[in-house]
């Protein structure tokens, strides 16, 4: 059970994470709120973040997507190990 790695961060806090895993090529993972209210957990690799859009890779797809950054409820690392 339990909530997973994920908390829920403030929008600028979530933004500024993700434009620093931009800049260094990170790959992390995000909470992502559906148009459901349903939030699943991604991972990916930020490509460009642009007008409120994040544009990804994400490896559950194999795609590159775009993600409302307004619905974004948290970014984290991807652990070390």
């Amino acid at each position: 059970g339990g909530r997973g790695r994920l908390g829920r961060t403030t929008a600028a806090t979530t933004l500024a994470e993700l434009r620093e895993a931009l800049e260094v090529g990170a790959t992390v993972w995000i909470g992502y709120v559906d148009q459901h209210g349903a939030t699943t957990e991604r991972l990916i690799d930020p490509a460009r973040i642009e007008g409120g859009w994040l544009s990804a890779f994400d490896h559950r797809s194999g795609e590159v997507r775009s993600f409302a950054v307004h619905r974004i409820s948290g970014v984290a690392p991807v652990d070390a190990a």
